[in-house]
């Protein structure tokens, strides 16, 4: 719970005097599980999920149909506004792209500068209590536009196993990302 001051009656020495504890290093606990993912691949990674988030999946891909099943429950204003968000994070994105170029001099010395993508990103879109549609397009839309040719996303289910419908994109939405 938060706890609220009344501005006129605290100090400034309160205001800033929060009791401040040291955060667990979780550096150890980080690599364990990153190293038994590696080992253990997909197996491991549901096993977390069932450790972490109480679900009992099969399959870490989201199905055809539950993508079908979570476009047919939004409603037509929600999508209008989600591609809008798009319109606008692709244009101010577009300004930020950086060309190569090569420039030679009268003596022969050639010099340039050349701009690579990263092949492969991953995106990690929080959700069940709540959903970041955003991040999806705030992720991706750069990401495409600089050149990454494959994005993988994760987000985690509930304890049923689904996740928020808007937490991803569907095929169709292709053209707005």
């Amino acid at each position: 719970m938060m706890k609220l001051l009344n501005f006129e009656e605290v100090t400034l020495r309160e205001i800033l005097n929060r009791d401040i504890q040291a955060e667990v290093d979780v550096g150890d606990k980080v690599d364990a599980v990153i190293a038994d993912i590696r080992a253990g691949g997909d197996a491991a990674l549901l096993d977390y999920t069932h450790r972490f988030d109480g679900a009992e999946l099969t399959d870490l891909l989201v199905s055809e149909a539950e993508m079908e099943a979570a476009l047919a429950s939004m409603d037509d204003y929600f999508l209008e506004t989600l591609q809008q968000a798009a319109e606008n994070i692709r244009f101010f994105h577009e300004k930020q792209r950086h060309n190569d170029f090569v420039l030679t001099k009268e003596d022969g010395v050639v010099m340039g500068q050349r701009y690579t993508p990263i092949e492969k990103v991953g995106i990690c879109v929080p959700g069940n209590t709540a959903a970041y549609p955003s991040s999806v397009l705030m992720d991706t839309i750069p990401a495409k536009l600089a050149g990454v040719s494959q994005i993988v996303m994760m987000t985690p289910p509930d304890k049923n196993g689904n996740i928020a419908p808007k937490c991803w994109r569907r095929p169709s939405w292709q053209g707005w990302i």
